[in-house]
């Protein structure tokens, strides 16, 4: 009788803890970092990752399982919460990774930076059982090539679309967080994908002439139609020294 009484509890308590549990519902393409071969900055990589409410919280968890998966953190490090107010993500974690205060954390910053791939998100709050941590992106810790001028960056990211690179045509797109026009890399893929798919980018093009105004450069792209040429204007963002394109291209008759 007795036996029979710890084996239920027992089999209650387990019960219990797998309710509990939040569990993937269906998947979405979200980008992670991973540390770069010299140890010296972040590499952004393409993942599929099972959607947990809030997305917050599928990226925190990928992200630190994917550092654990590649001996970068401490196979004991738990992410506990995520919650979004307003544009400040707070992620609650069971333990400190590294010197928190380092701008050149790299596993820390491979979270904060995942995270802030999400629109709409300014600030990464991390609070760990010692105390709590204010951090904004990184992209000291990216690879970005700052000799491309707005014509370069612009044709280098539409001739990814038109191969179907996607995730190197996103990757050229303004990471600006705030901006209202960015899209998460699961809605931009599934909207280039069905653009893609109906071979609208199948057009040829040719990019042209350039303006600079401030951080914002204009720039004329002449698409080859069988009606005939069609000029259109896009624009690019300089974002800490490098161009990207942004999201509000403005596809304006000039």
């Amino acid at each position: 009788m007795k036996n029979k009484l710890i084996f239920l509890l027992l089999t209650l308590s387990i019960f219990i803890m797998s309710c509990g549990e939040k569990k993937p519902t269906y998947n979405v393409k979200i980008i992670l970092y991973e540390i770069g071969e010299d140890n010296s900055y972040l590499k952004p990589i393409e993942f599929e990752a099972g959607f947990i409410d809030p997305i917050e919280y599928t990226v925190a968890r990928s992200e630190i399982e994917k550092l654990k998966e590649n001996n970068v953190v401490d196979r004991s490090v738990k992410l506990k919460s995520a919650k979004r107010e307003n544009t400040v993500v707070y992620l609650k974690i069971n333990k400190e990774i590294g010197d928190m205060k380092s701008d050149k954390n790299l596993p820390i910053y491979a979270i904060v930076n995942a995270i802030t791939e999400i629109p709409n998100t300014e600030k990464v709050v991390i609070q760990t059982n010692k105390a709590s941590y204010t951090y904004i992106r990184n992209r000291n810790l990216l690879k970005r090539d700052k000799k491309l001028n707005p014509a370069e960056v612009l044709y280098k990211q539409m001739m990814y679309e038109k191969e179907g690179n996607f995730f190197n045509a996103y990757l050229l797109m303004s990471d600006e967080g705030l901006n209202p026009d960015k899209k998460s890399y699961q809605d931009y893929y599934k909207e280039i994908l069905e653009v893609y798919q109906l071979g609208f980018t199948n057009q040829e093009f040719k990019v042209k002439e350039y303006k600079i105004e401030g951080n914002i450069a204009k720039v004329k792209v002449v698409f080859y139609t069988p009606e005939g040429e069609v000029p259109l204007q896009f624009r690019c963002v300089n974002i800490e020294g490098a161009w990207l394109v942004d999201w509000l291209t403005s596809q304006v008759n000039m």
